[in-house]
């Protein structure tokens, strides 16, 4: 499986369908379906997991655009960006969640973590290069577009059901095997942000008994 057609031509194979000769120039009604469809899908199940063939770092750099409230430095994402995985410091130790946000393609984070001019991110990245998809996404994938298809193709609830199961059976699979391939790692907190927060908590309640 070395391309988007090979991997259209797994999901025909599941719904009994016809050979698919390419995606990119599609000359047949089944080609410009599954041309339609198989970006979609490939975003999608990507969205769906931190799969570790498809994770990327950067180090973003600052926005001029500084946040309206709440947080004193925003950072764009790149065009490539699917899911975020992690926020680190220099010594690859994450940040908390509550220690930043994600909004309008940006990452927000406090500038007193030391962020000021860039911030280091491990992320999934929006990858199309198929020799480089490990094998078991192959399938799942394959199952999406055929279960996203299923009923256009073959008009039957019973093809979509059998269909349905096996995307089930195969995405339980895939991200049980790519987790056990995760190692532990080590969590930053902000004392500060975490009194701050605690603070405007109490505060809130006050204001809301009185």
């Amino acid at each position: 499986i070395t391309s988007k057609t090979d991997i259209c031509n797994l999901a025909s194979d599941l719904l009994s369908g016809s050979t698919i000769a390419d995606i990119d120039s599609p000359t047949t009604a089944d080609e410009s379906l599954y041309a339609r469809w198989y970006d979609h899908c490939r975003q999608k199940v990507l969205r769906e997991h931190p799969w570790n063939f498809a994770a990327k770092r950067a180090i973003l750099a600052a926005s001029a655009t500084v946040p309206l409230f709440g947080y004193e430095a925003q950072f764009p994402f790149p065009a490539d960006f699917m899911r975020l995985l992690t926020v680190e410091t220099d010594d690859g130790v994450q940040y908390s969640h509550e220690l930043y946000q994600i909004e309008a393609g940006a990452l927000l984070l406090d500038t007193n973590l030391g962020a000021t001019t860039s911030a280091r991110i491990r992320y999934v990245f929006d990858i199309e290069d198929v020799t480089k998809f490990d094998s078991l996404f192959i399938e799942y994938l394959a199952l999406t577009i055929a279960l996203s298809l299923a009923f256009k193709i073959t008009e039957s609830n019973t093809s979509v059901e059998r269909v349905g199961q096996l995307t089930k059976q195969a995405a339980a699979m895939a991200k049980a095997i790519n987790g056990q391939e995760r190692p532990p790692t080590k969590i930053r907190r902000s004392r500060n942000r975490a009194a701050r927060l605690s603070n405007d908590s109490s505060t809130l309640s006050h204001r809301i008994t009185f």
